[in-house]
């Protein structure tokens, strides 16, 4: 008959073990590979496009366990103006403004993508942005438009340097966006 402490020295090593086994196999365990968000209509929070044929998403859609959880977001001043503000991988930012924004095809003001690499990319009235909703402190729609490649520190044009932006999408809630800079 086994004695007492010796079943919780192997009750202890069967949970330590069952433990550590757990441990190693659920970092192995795929993940989805990211995709483009959903065309959704709720204020989500989520945004996302295709650069140069690559997924662009905010950081917080690609990992579950990301540190910035901040959501896209909108916000509208008192003239009107939209502004729809994403924080993306890497560190990039996206800002898209667009004056009185109305359901259908609006024309963007401006758009500005700012990249860690000493570079940004603007492109200035482009009708390539469809609101799908704007109503309800709810802005979502899709975009698309090619921009210019600036030097950060001269913002002086880089020739030849261009971005293709396709198949863009957001689902924000428009309001303060306290959380941004």
């Amino acid at each position: 008959m086994p004695r007492p402490y010796q079943n919780k020295k192997n009750m202890k090593f069967k949970t330590f073990f069952i433990g550590l086994v757990g441990f190693f196999i659920l970092p192995s365990c795929e993940q989805e590979p990211p995709a483009l968000p959903a065309e959704t209509q709720k204020g989500l929070g989520t945004f996302g496009c295709l650069i140069n044929g690559e997924l662009v998403i905010q950081e917080s859609q690609r990992w579950l366990w990301s540190p910035d959880k901040r959501e896209a977001c909108g916000t509208q001043d008192t003239a009107g103006r939209f502004t729809l503000v994403a924080n993306l991988e890497f560190g990039h930012t996206f800002r898209l403004f667009v004056s009185q924004p109305q359901l259908g095809q609006n024309v963007i003001d401006s758009v500005f993508f700012w990249m860690n690499s000493g570079h940004y990319y603007v492109a200035r009235n482009v009708q390539q942005v469809y609101f799908t909703r704007f109503d309800n402190n709810i802005a979502s729609g899709t975009f698309a438009f090619d921009a210019n490649c600036y030097d950060r520190h001269t913002h002086e044009l880089i020739p030849n340097k261009k971005i293709q932006v396709r198949k863009g999408r957001f689902d924000v809630r428009v309001g303060p966006c306290w959380h941004w800079h």
